[in-house]
C-alpha cells in the first residue's frame, strides 16, 4: 500500500490539476490500461507511425523522469512493470478511483446546501482522526473549531467507508445546513 504522505500529495496534485510525473502516469495508465513507458513520450511511435510529429507533451515529461517515476510508483505499489508493458496494480487503480471520485464531487454545481462534520474521536485514535481531517482539507471543508468543519460538497463514499471502516462513526456527526447568517466568515476557494 502507497505510504500516505504520497497518497495525500498524489490527490492534492490530481485535484488541483497539477500533475507531476508520477500523477501523469497514474493517470494515463487508468485511461489506457497496459503500455510501453517510451509512449508516454511519443504516442505515435508504439503505433509504427515514424515520422516526427509535433507532440503537447510537458516539459517535465522526460525520459529519466518518467523512468524514475515508474520506479517510484513500483516502489509504492502502484504500478508493476510486465516485459515491456507498465500498468497499475490493483492497488493502484484503486487509488486513482478514490481521487478521481474526490474530484468528480468537487467538480459538481453546488447545491447551495452546506455540510457540517463535527466529531469528537478519541485520543487513542488520533492518527485516524488527523486522517479525516486530511480528507476533509481534499473535499474544500473549512475548519471553523478545532474539530468542526464545514464544506459545500458531501463527503466522498469512499470517506464514509473509512469512517466506518474505522469505526470511529459513532464519533462523527454529518449535518446538512440551509442557512448560514454570515456566510462572509466562511472563506471557501474560489470553487463554484
Amino acid at each position: 500500500m502507497p505510504s500516505q504522505a504520497f497518497l495525500s500529495q498524489m490527490t492534492k496534485r490530481v485535484l488541483k490539476n497539477s500533475l507531476n510525473v508520477t500523477g501523469y502516469i497514474c493517470l494515463s495508465l487508468f485511461e489506457l490500461g497496459e503500455i510501453m513507458a517510451k509512449s508516454f513520450l511519443n504516442p505515435y511511435e508504439c503505433l509504427g507511425y515514424s515520422r516526427k510529429k509535433s507532440y503537447n507533451i510537458p516539459d517535465f515529461l522526460t525520459k529519466n523522469n518518467i523512468n524514475s517515476g515508474i520506479r517510484r510508483l513500483i516502489d509504492q505499489g502502484m504500478v508493476e512493470k510486465k516485459g515491456n508493458a507498465t500498468g497499475l496494480t490493483k492497488t493502484g487503480k484503486k487509488v486513482i478511483e478514490r481521487i478521481l471520485g474526490k474530484k468528480k464531487i468537487l467538480e459538481k454545481k453546488w447545491d447551495g446546501k452546506y455540510r457540517l462534520v463535527i466529531f469528537d474521536i478519541p485520543e487513542n485514535k488520533k492518527k485516524i482522526r488527523n486522517w479525516l481531517r486530511g480528507e476533509l482539507y481534499l473535499l474544500n471543508y473549512i475548519q471553523l473549531q478545532k474539530s468542526v468543519f464545514i464544506g459545500k460538497y458531501p463527503l466522498t463514499p469512499d470517506t464514509v467507508s473509512d469512517i466506518r471502516k474505522h469505526r470511529i462513526h459513532e464519533h462523527v456527526n454529518y449535518l446538512l445546513v440551509d442557512k448560514i447568517y454570515d456566510e462572509r466568515k466562511l472563506k471557501f476557494g474560489s470553487r463554484k
